[in-house]
């Protein structure tokens, strides 16, 4: 009996940190950039039955073993609160984004490509409790990034393990909100900043200058219980390598040239 409620009280908890968040991490960029002045862009959308977010990410190489990125994410998501005394449902809703930019360095391998990235940014994450009650929260991040990527002519892989340091600055809460909830933010304010792992992962299939990605993302920490953290975000992306584009125009003026 006390295993079936410790089980039932934890699928409580991951349900409503799934929908009502105070931060959700962006996808784990793994540019699949091998040498200088190749660019990447690409777009993703994530979510799951009661969210929905779109994560967008950028790299060049200016210079040899050198990469630049830039990234932004946002999300939201809504959700019904029951009254089950038989009072009013109160509609929940959670929004926020997150933009960064860092900067790294890449070094082939006999197999693949390692690099390693760090960077920062800031965000907002903002949920109404319905009713006018609001709390709002400033967030900053700072992290240090090593990837792993492996390409060829159709295939793409990359995983990487970002530390993240996450603080929440300030914050302006509505104190009509749950006294739980109340005691969630205010942990976060007092004991930020936060050190922890995030895993991501992404597989994809590249025609020329196309790849289409599948991405997960996970955060294996217990503060992701604790604080009403998103501890999982997956979706599909849509990915363009500038320099192929490029390379194509070129090969195709060239052709024409012969042909003359």
């Amino acid at each position: 009996m006390r295993r079936l409620f410790l089980g039932a009280a934890t699928l409580a908890v991951l349900l409503s940190s799934c929908v009502q968040y105070h931060y959700s991490p962006n996808f784990v960029p793994t540019p699949q950039i091998t040498q200088k002045g190749e660019a990447t862009v690409q777009a993703a959308v994530t979510g799951g039955p009661t969210s929905l977010g779109g994560d967008f990410q950028a790299a060049w190489s200016p210079v040899k073993n050198m990469t630049i990125m830039a990234n932004y994410y946002r999300r939201q998501a809504r959700f019904e609160d029951y009254d089950f005394i038989g009072g009013t449902n109160y509609q929940n809703r959670t929004t926020g984004f997150l933009m960064e930019g860092a900067i790294g360095g890449y070094l082939p391998f006999s197999f693949g490509m390692g690099a390693l990235y760090a960077g920062g940014g800031y965000g907002r994450s903002r949920n109404d409790y319905g009713l006018g009650r609001i709390a709002e929260l400033t967030l900053s991040r700072l992290f240090i990034q090593p990837t792993f990527t492996y390409k060829n002519d159709w295939f793409r892989i990359g995983m990487g393990m970002r530390v993240v340091m996450l603080s929440f600055p300030k914050g302006e809460i509505d104190y009509r909100i749950d006294t739980d909830d109340i005691f969630v933010i205010q942990r976060l304010e007092r004991q930020s900043p936060f050190i922890f792992p995030e895993l991501g992962g992404n597989i994809g299939i590249h025609f020329k200058p196309v790849t289409i990605s599948g991405h997960l993302v996970l955060v294996p920490s217990q503060r992701a219980l604790e604080y009403g953290f998103d501890s999982s975000n997956i979706g599909i992306s849509l990915g363009l390598d500038l320099h192929e584009l490029g390379n194509k125009k070129t090969e195709k003026g060239k052709k024409r040239k012969s042909k003359k």
